[in-house]
């Protein structure tokens, strides 16, 4: 009696095998790359918010003085503040004197170790 082997296949190759376990790392650095790169903007996004928000908060205080030659007292460079570790604030104040007009250009500029590049914020008050 001739017995027939069955053509049918049981189970996996190991090549088959080796391929699937293959795809199945590409897809999981890859998503290790994305957590990490997640990660990071949000980690950036923070500080960058956190710096945009002393700088606003140095420009309000600026416009909220009362006399507009005192001031000329808030033009300094701060970097022990307080809840916001390793920042760096400088207000700068330029003034524009004619005959026709009198203001001043009040900018600041945050900065951080790991900011790229520091935040900038820029107004003008004139002379009240």
């Amino acid at each position: 009696m001739n017995r027939r082997r069955s053509t049918l296949r049981h189970g996996m190759t190991l090549i088959e095998v080796v391929v699937a376990l293959g795809i199945l790392a590409g897809a999981l650095l890859s998503m290790a790359e994305y957590g990490r790169r997640y990660s990071r903007g949000n980690a950036n996004s923070m500080l960058l918010n956190q710096a945009t928000d002393l700088a606003v908060a140095r420009i309000e205080r600026v416009k909220a003085e009362r006399s507009y030659t005192s001031m000329d007292s808030l033009a300094i460079t701060e970097t022990g503040i307080p809840g916001y570790a390793r920042f760096v604030r400088q207000a700068q104040r330029l003034r524009t004197n004619t005959v026709t007009t009198d203001y001043k250009t009040w900018t600041v500029t945050v900065t951080h170790p790991q900011l790229t590049t520091p935040v900038t914020k820029t107004t003008a008050i004139a002379r009240f």
